[in-house]
């Protein structure tokens, strides 16, 4: 996944777009130049969209025709999901309202639920820029950070109006899109936090460093997005499972019972 990528594997080059619609990500992948190709390596290219929900990741000069399709469906999921919650009376914030959809669609399957600790160092780093660079090691600068800089300041603000208990969840939705090497996927990180654990972030100006070094909290649910158009493909002929296959399955069962 995007977020367990190492800085000494595929090195990483970010990308600042000037628009936001997919067929421009296109074009900038496209006409990308491998200029930090150290050692043969292949850089990965990062680019962020204007509402700070998906996150582009490529190796690719030039994405397949099937990613494309993908990531445009992502694009139209999203667009309905973000519609649905208005219809609903419902915010993007809304964690609650984000869990049950995502568990209900069957488009999405949790791989991975993950807490663990930030340390925000005192020094020239903002805590906003500490943040982003730890759960999106990808971007160290320019127009996708300053979208994600503006995810975090909007979430800061509904901490502080938020009249409800400091134990309520608080969540951000992001599809991260990859095309590694040929293989496109999609998966969904739904980032939470509630005013309790995000209480020393919300204290100090997020665009400023701090003096005294703190922990931070860092939670998030993973889930595989799983093609509607590859469920539609697949789904008969993984539902006929051969009976050669079935007794491979219960030979294989025999040895663990």
């Amino acid at each position: 996944m995007l977020t367990e990528m190492k800085k000494n594997s595929p090195v990483f080059k970010f990308t600042s777009p000037e628009k936001t619609t997919l067929s421009e990500y296109l074009r900038i992948f496209k006409t990308q130049e491998n200029k930090d190709n150290v050692g043969g390596e292949t850089p990965v290219n990062f680019i962020m969209n204007q509402t700070g929900n998906i996150y582009y990741a490529t190796t690719s000069e030039v994405m397949q025709e099937r990613t494309k399709e993908l990531f445009d469906c992502v694009t139209v999921l999203f667009a309905a999901m973000t519609r649905a919650l208005a219809l609903s009376n419902k915010t993007l914030f809304d964690y609650d309202a984000w869990e049950k959809m995502i568990s209900s669609t069957g488009f999405f399957v949790q791989v991975q639920k993950f807490s663990n600790t930030l340390t925000i160092k005192s020094g020239s780093l903002s805590v906003d820029t500490q943040i982003v660079q730890n759960l999106l090691p990808g971007l160290t600068a320019g127009r996708s950070m300053q979208i994600a800089k503006d995810v975090l300041n909007a979430l800061s603000g509904e901490f502080t109006r938020s009249q409800e208990d400091d134990k309520a969840k608080i969540a951000h939705l992001l599809f991260i899109c990859e095309e590694l090497f040929g293989a496109p996927s999609v998966t969904v990180r739904l980032f939470y936090a509630t005013k309790e654990s995000h209480k020393k972030v919300t204290s100090s100006p997020c665009h400023k460093s701090v003096q005294t070094s703190f922990e931070q909290l860092q939670e998030a649910s993973t889930f595989l997005f799983v093609d509607p158009a590859a469920i539609a493909k697949y789904g008969v002929i993984l539902n006929q499972e051969p009976e050669e296959y079935t007794r491979l399955i219960e030979r294989l069962k025999s040895y663990v019972q």
